[in-house]
Formats: structure tokens, C-alpha cells, sequence
């Protein structure tokens, strides 16, 4: 086994941490918490397919479906509630824009036929958007986000870290694998690295909501 397939495996399997983890304090989880670990729980399926990589209609299903769920859970985590009014416009304008988007697409191509790249990148990009708002919500309001004991500071970091590498990778998913340059195909060692780093920070946030909430006596 090369580094590479091995650090691929690690991508694949790593959603077992936070699975596992949540699972053992889904009780004390918070709110936040319990979105991310439903979040990780509909993304086992996909992860744990990815073992096979025998690519088939029947996967393109599976992701294009979990690539849309994931977008609504991550909607109810990150852009369904600012103080900032406008914000909240902001927030239902690009859940309107993405929507539209994904009916175009799913309209042309179907579920079935490919895996829809396309609507990877626009929900990461609609993710970090989100990350912004919520971070200038909080500045506005004098709260305090930035803070290692919060579970969604871990929350935050792990996507606003995932998402433009995914942006980046999932833009040129049809052009890496069809180049027969082994270098490009590297490049999907930094997408493994950054799905290792976030789940890995999901179960840092569960612990941390764990921890903070026994602490608290709840």
C-alpha cells in the first residue's frame, strides 16, 4: 500500500471518529452538536461507499443526494438565524439561488446519470459565505466566538478549512481523473487531508459540548 491509498483509507475511515464519538455523548450534545452529528451520521453512507470506488450510477445517487442534505442541515447550523436582519435576507436569498441552481442541474442531468461536481462547489461556496456572516454577526454584537471551549468554534473552523479546499478539488473532479499525469491526480491528497482534519475537529466539538455540559450539570 502507497502513502497515497493509505492516506485515502485514513479520508475514507476517519468519519468513524466523530460518529463513534457522537454516538457516546449524543445525550450532552447541544443544539449546534446534534446538527453536525446528524451531519456526520448522513455522510457515513457516502465516506464508507467511497471504500469500494467502483463508480456506478447507483453512487451518483448517493452522493448527489447527500451533497443536497448536507446543504440543509448545514443551513439550520450556520444561516438559518442571524440577529442582523439583513443578514437573514442574505442568507434565504442564496438558499433561493442555490435551489434554483440545483433544479437546473438535477433538470439537465438527473441524480442518476452523473455526480454533480457543480453543486459541491456552489454549497461550499454558500458554506463560507455563511462562516463570514456569522463571524461579522457576532463582531456586530459584541459576542464572543473565537473561544476553543466553544463546540461550534469547532464547528466553524473545521468547514471554513474544508470548504475551499473542496471548492478547489471538486471544480476539477473530471479533469483529474481523466489526466494521465500522475501529479494531478496528487491532488486529491489535499482534499483527503482536509476531510481528515474536519472530522477530526467535529469530535473535538462534540468532546468539547461533552465536557462544558457536564460541567454545567445538564
Amino acid at each position: 500500500m502507497t502513502i497515497t491509498s493509505a492516506f485515502l483509507q485514513l479520508s475514507i475511515w476517519i468519519v468513524l471518529l466523530p460518529l463513534v464519538t457522537g454516538f457516546l455523548f449524543f445525550k450532552r450534545l447541544d443544539e449546534p452538536s446534534r446538527i453536525v452529528f446528524y451531519i456526520v451520521v448522513f455522510a457515513t453512507v457516502p465516506q464508507l461507499l467511497t471504500v469500494s470506488m467502483i463508480k456506478s450510477k447507483e453512487l451518483n445517487i448517493v452522493y448527489n443526494v447527500y451533497t443536497l442534505g448536507e446543504f440543509l442541515f448545514t443551513y439550520f447550523l450556520l444561516g438559518h438565524s442571524f440577529a442582523n436582519k439583513w443578514f437573514n435576507y442574505i442568507s434565504r436569498s442564496l438558499v433561493v439561488a442555490y435551489s434554483t441552481f440545483a433544479g437546473i442541474l438535477i433538470s439537465y442531468n438527473g441524480l442518476y446519470h452523473k455526480f454533480l461536481n457543480e453543486l459541491v462547489c456552489a454549497a461550499s461556496t454558500v458554506y463560507l459565505i455563511w462562516i463570514f456572516l456569522t463571524i461579522l454577526d457576532t463582531l456586530y454584537h459584541e459576542e464572543k466566538l473565537i473561544n476553543s471551549r466553544l463546540p461550534f468554534f469547532w464547528y466553524l473552523t473545521a468547514i471554513l478549512l474544508y470548504s475551499p479546499c473542496t471548492i478547489f478539488v471538486f471544480a476539477l473532479t473530471y479533469y483529474i481523473e481523466k489526466s494521465t499525469n500522475p501529479v494531478i491526480h496528487n491532488l486529491w491528497n489535499i482534499q483527503s487531508f482536509f476531510n481528515v482534519v474536519m472530522y477530526t475537529l467535529f469530535a473535538i466539538g462534540f468532546y468539547q459540548s461533552y465536557k462544558s455540559r457536564k460541567a454545567a450539570g445538564q
